[in-house]
C-alpha cells in the first residue's frame, strides 16, 4: 500500500523527525496517517511556527508543509501576528508551493472559512503548564467551535500542550469532542480525535 506510512524504521517520516519531535512523533505520525487514508486533502493549522527551527515546540508548520509536499496535499496556516507569518514563510520557503499563508485572528478566519478541513491542527495561543489557562482553553474550545461545520467526515482533531496540570490547552476541546461523540486516539503531549461514524452521526453544535 502506498497511501499510509510504514510503521517501521524506514520511512522518510521516521528517518527524518523519530529523534527531534520527541512525544510529539507519535501522535503526528498517527495523525497525518489516518489523514492520509482518509483520502482527504487539506490540513489547517492555527498558530504558525514562531521560532526557527523550533524543534522544543514541534516545528508543525514546516512538518505539516514537508508532508504537504510529499504526498500533494494543501496546508493552510494561520497566526494573528503577521512577524510570525513572515518567519514562517522563511522558514518554511521549501513548501511555500502547497501551504496558505495566513494572517487573521483564527476564530474570525475560521468562522468565514468555507472548504472541507481534513486534519485541523489547533496550536495558537501560549498556555501557561501550571497557572491558569482559561484563556487558552476557551480559545481553543473557540476555534473548534468555528470549524466545526467544516470538518469533513473522516476529520482528524490534533491539539498540542494537552498534557499539563492545569488541563493544558486541550482541557475543554476534549470534553466537547467528547460530548460530540468522538473518539479519543492518543492523550499525551498532544491530544488526538477521530469522528466516530455511528448512525446518529455528530451532535449540533
Amino acid at each position: 500500500m502506498t497511501d499510509n506510512f510504514d510503521f517501521l524504521e524506514n520511512d522518510w517520516f521516521f528517518k527524518k523527525y523519530y529523534d527531534k519531535l520527541g512525544f510529539r512523533f507519535w501522535s503526528f505520525k498517527i495523525a497525518l496517517n489516518l489523514f492520509l487514508q482518509s483520502k482527504e486533502t487539506l490540513i489547517v493549522e492555527t498558530g504558525t511556527i514562531r521560532m526557527p527551527n523550533d524543534v522544543g515546540g514541534g516545528n508543525s508548520t514546516y512538518i505539516l508543509g514537508d508532508f504537504c509536499k510529499h504526498y500533494n496535499k494543501r496546508l493552510i496556516t494561520i497566526d494573528i501576528d503577521p512577524k510570525n507569518i513572515e518567519l514562517s514563510k522563511r522558514e518554511t520557503i521549501d513548501f511555500a508551493d502547497v501551504t496558505t499563508y495566513i494572517t487573521s485572528d483564527s476564530v474570525a478566519y475560521l468562522q468565514r472559512f468555507t472548504q472541507k478541513i481534513g486534519l485541523l491542527y489547533l496550536d495558537s495561543m501560549d498556555c501557561p503548564e501550571e497557572s491558569d489557562a482559561s484563556n487558552a482553553q476557551q480559545h481553543n474550545l473557540n476555534e473548534l467551535k468555528a470549524a466545526w461545520d467544516k470538518l469533513s467526515p473522516n476529520a482528524v482533531v490534533l491539539i498540542d500542550d494537552n498534557n499539563f496540570s492545569n488541563g493544558g490547552k486541550a482541557r475543554l476541546s476534549k470534553y466537547f469532542l467528547r460530548d460530540m461523540g468522538w473518539k479519543l486516539v492518543m492523550d499525551f503531549q498532544q491530544t488526538l480525535w477521530v469522528r466516530y461514524n455511528n448512525e446518529q452521526g455528530d451532535k449540533n453544535v
